[in-house]
């Protein structure tokens, strides 16, 4: 990955904020380039220490049988990270000159990437404390839908502002990016044998 500066991480967390704030200038201060969607993978690094402190607790909390089969789910469990955070880009590189998205496609990607910074933040807080405290089941499914909505409706926003397409179309490439990573979490967990 090309490395980031602090100038990048400055104009992308202020792009972050007038997006926020439902200003669609907001995209003008991402680099919307090959290079900055390279960059933008930087954001998995910066939430990688709270996604494996989640697996370490996965871990004490799991009944895994055995530190080899916890080293399993760990494995399992970063690569399916990895994949996950490149397998959507991929396919949209691969599918944009096909649907005439050439033009727009980093200007959507590029800030996906680093709205993941904020939302996974606020995603890991509840799955952190959700494995810390009992919490009643209805809630922690009211929280989790609540949570998921909300990252769908913003990946459909940023599809429908930054591709500049219809919402149906955003709303097809949120349904796609939401399809993958739920293929990637099915397999991971089947893989590592959570639930078995």
């Amino acid at each position: 990955m090309p490395p980031l500066s602090a100038s990048d991480i400055a104009a992308a967390l202020y792009g972050l904020l007038r997006l926020a704030r439902l200003d669609p200038k907001g995209f003008d201060y991402f680099e919307a380039t090959a290079t900055g969607l390279l960059k933008s993978f930087w954001v998995a690094a910066f939430l990688l220490p709270v996604f494996l402190l989640y697996l370490v607790l996965d871990v004490l909390m799991l009944d895994l049988g055995g530190p080899g089969a916890a080293l399993r789910y760990v494995s399992i469990e970063t690569i399916a990270y990895v994949v996950d955070w490149v397998a959507f880009p991929l396919v949209m590189v691969t599918l944009a000159p096909a649907m005439g998205l050439d033009r727009t496609l980093f200007r959507f990607l590029v800030p996906l990437n680093w709205i993941q910074l904020p939302v996974g933040l606020i995603l890991m807080v509840p799955a952190l404390i959700g494995r810390l405290v009992d919490m009643p089941e209805d809630f922690a499914a009211l929280v989790g839908l609540t949570i998921i909505t909300a990252s769908l409706l913003i990946v459909a926003a940023l599809a429908r502002f930054g591709l500049e397409v219809p919402w149906w179309s955003a709303a097809g490439a949120t349904v796609m990016n939401f399809t993958i990573s739920l293929i990637i979490t099915g397999v991971a967990f089947s893989m590592a044998g959570v639930g078995a």
